[in-house]
């Protein structure tokens, strides 16, 4: 099903999707997304979209919260949550460990390597925050490309470019801003942080205010 960003109904409708398990594809503030809902009970549907992106399972997938979300799924430091309170929402995932709760909820796939080791971002879209509030769990936030290949920022590029047969639901928000992909900062070592990926967002002036 696709539904257009100024359909009035579409915020219940992708979140009745999300709570089902579905797979949607939706905008995001960098690129399109590709996501489901993060947790243990979804893996069926969190395995189809590392086979829809032919992704290897060894490589981990980032998770799309809410500030509210942070406590309850990501162990830090009163400092450290300071930071991510001040950056957030942006287009900077985190790699963090999440708290023994969340690692038990959580989907494995996430990290098969280290299940409790977990890419987070806000994001800073609007509508797409709004309807994580009312998912109330995470979702997976992957590009919505192939893996390897460059992010998409219309749907008939990924419609191209993807197999259909198990995305759910399409949110079109037309053409969106070509912004590069999210940088990519792993803080699991507060004082050794680690650039994964470099994006738009000054990472080097957030790194020097939290160690």
């Amino acid at each position: 099903m696709k539904i257009s960003i100024s359909n009035p109904q579409l915020i219940s409708i992708a979140v009745k999707e999300f709570q089902k398990g579905s797979i949607v594809v939706f905008p995001t503030d960098t690129s399109y997304g590709l996501g489901t809902i993060g947790l243990k009970w979804n893996e069926r549907n969190i395995k189809r979209i590392f086979e829809i992106k032919s992704r290897s399972l060894d490589k981990p997938i980032s998770l799309l919260i809410t500030k509210n979300m942070i406590s309850q799924y990501i162990e830090t430091s009163p400092k450290i949550r300071g930071v991510l309170e001040r950056i957030w929402p942006s287009s900077l995932t985190i790699i963090l460990l999440c708290t023994n709760q969340a690692s038990h909820e959580l989907s494995p796939l996430l990290n098969l390597k280290n299940r409790q080791k977990i890419a987070f971002r806000v994001p800073q879209h609007e509508l797409l925050l709004k309807i994580i509030k009312k998912v109330g769990s995470p979702i997976i936030g992957t590009s919505a490309n192939k893996s390897g290949s460059p992010s998409k920022y219309n749907l008939p590029s990924i419609i191209q470019e993807l197999s259909l047969a198990n995305i759910h639901l399409w949110i079109d928000a037309g053409e969106l801003p070509k912004n590069p992909p999210s940088t990519i900062v792993d803080l699991t070592d507060p004082l050794k942080p680690t650039l994964v990926r470099r994006g738009n967002v000054d990472i080097d002036k957030i790194l020097r205010s939290q160690v």
